[in-house]
């Protein structure tokens, strides 16, 4: 005897509700009540086929990730960062873009990690997005960083065994997600990519989303690389999902003795950028300097900035304050 009307379509509903608890784990009563929303505000397609209830669950998943988009939680705190005076002065608030720059090999893919890892032992969820740096081998910089020894090269205090008991489940428990990018990949793919992870685990969405950098997530053109783009993207999808964006750039000068200045920003940095603060470890360009002083900075810089100073571990893969 065919089902009723109401019976197929109750039916649809509760298929649609398992593959989005399955997806982003959000639990399935939960995952139900918003279909049932969703159907009665005619957001599901017509047709509820098998096309249908997977385009319902995608429409659903990323619906799930943006978390809530009040003017309250738009006031939020900036993220908690481990250094004195650089939460105030990265801004890292939800809905807005901080650029992070520096001349090559200064350090700021270890520091926008570092400003991850610290959002999320502090409690905020955090998805760190690379393109330059493997999954496996983000995971070997978050452990060096926060237990203070090169998993490549050494073993843990108390030998791995007893590391793998104690540390490994806490960082399974931390709201931190790593994703290395693959090679044409989008900033929207890997941001559901993460977002749905964090979901999974953690039943939060994001508060911060490191990006490094903004020149692997930009498409050559005729002119060069459109950085200026990929920022208008970020700053779309920063207020979109009402999370605090931090977005690594690289600055290329033939003179690494000069500061960075406003002048040499690339493309689209300074426009879509709420903020933008320059890492600077002088010495370090191009060279073997194992210089470890470093300061973060504001551009424009009026001589009124803050200079928060920092010092690199190496072996560590952290900055601390010296």
């Amino acid at each position: 005897m065919p089902k009723s009307r109401n019976g197929s379509n109750t039916t649809h509903q509760q298929q649609i509700a398992k593959e989005l608890h399955r997806q982003c784990g959000c639990g399935y009563q939960e995952a139900l009540r918003r279909v049932r929303e969703a159907a009665e505000a005619g957001m599901l397609p017509p047709r509820l086929d098998a096309a249908g209830r997977a385009a319902a669950v995608a429409v659903l998943s990323e619906a799930l990730v943006k978390g809530p988009s009040t003017t309250r939680s738009r006031l939020q705190a900036a993220c908690p960062l481990p250094w004195p005076g650089a939460a105030a002065l990265a801004g890292l608030v939800p809905g807005r873009v901080t650029a992070l720059v520096s001349l090559p090999t200064a350090g700021r893919s270890t520091l926008a990690l570092n400003m991850a890892l610290h959002a999320a032992e502090q409690g905020r969820s955090a998805l760190f997005t690379s393109g330059e740096i493997t999954t496996d081998v983000l995971k070997e910089k978050v452990i060096a960083a926060r237990y203070g020894f090169d998993p490549r090269r050494q073993a843990p205090p108390g030998g791995w065994p007893a590391f793998r008991a104690s540390a490994l489940p806490e960082m399974e428990a931390l709201p931190l997600a790593l994703h290395g990018a693959t090679v044409g990949s989008t900033a929207r793919d890997s941001l559901i990519s993460g977002a749905a992870a964090i979901m999974k685990r953690h039943q939060r969405p994001i508060g911060l989303w490191a990006i490094d950098t903004v020149q692997h997530f930009s498409e050559f053109t005729d002119t060069g690389l459109d950085t200026a783009a990929t920022m208008r993207r970020l700053r779309t999808l920063a207020s979109e999902y009402n999370m605090a964006v931090l977005v690594t750039a690289q600055v290329v000068t033939d003179r690494p003795d000069e500061p960075v200045t406003t002048a040499r920003l690339p493309e689209g940095i300074r426009e879509h950028a709420e903020r933008v603060i320059v890492l600077d470890r002088p010495g370090a360009y191009w060279t073997n300097s194992a210089a470890a002083a470093a300061t973060l900075s504001r551009l424009p810089d009026t001589g009124r900035t803050q200079m928060v100073p920092l010092t690199l571990q190496f072996e560590n893969c952290r900055f601390i304050s010296p």
